[in-house]
């Protein structure tokens, strides 16, 4: 029961640094930026890369600590805040956006998005299990 109520509140605060991020890269990018390079969705393409680092580090954790204590942090992390921090549906909304607008742009956000979250995952799951 604990563990839910973790998860409810983790995805709270997920939620809302999700909102965050997004409130403070998208005008930072915007100003930047010039042409079609201003369509990319950087504050997703970040929220998501950053996403796919943390829950790489949390599951290296959980893994080498296999005690219920880490499971549930794994939990509350992971399926929490993570949860509603990191977007799929919003990367296909922005994609799908983009395939109309720019096809290089396009591309670049799904494979970098691609490539970036795989390889910080992987980095975050090395050095998760380091602690």
């Amino acid at each position: 029961m604990w563990v839910g109520i973790g998860v409810f509140l983790a995805g709270g605060l997920g939620a809302l640094s999700r909102a965050g991020v997004d409130a403070l890269v998208k005008p930072w990018w915007k100003a930047r930026v010039s042409g079609s390079s201003r369509a990319f969705p950087a504050s997703t393409f970040l929220i998501n890369v950053s996403g796919a680092f943390v829950l790489g580090v949390v599951t290296g954790f959980a893994v080498k600590h296999t005690g219920a204590g880490a499971q549930d942090f794994a939990a509350i992390v992971g399926v929490g805040f993570l949860g509603a921090y990191t977007t799929f549906s919003t990367e296909e909304w922005h994609t799908l956006g983009l395939l109309r607008k720019n096809a290089a742009v396009e591309a670049f956000n799904v494979l970098g998005s691609l490539g970036a979250s795989l390889v910080l995952a992987a980095l975050g799951l090395w050095l998760g299990g380091l602690i």
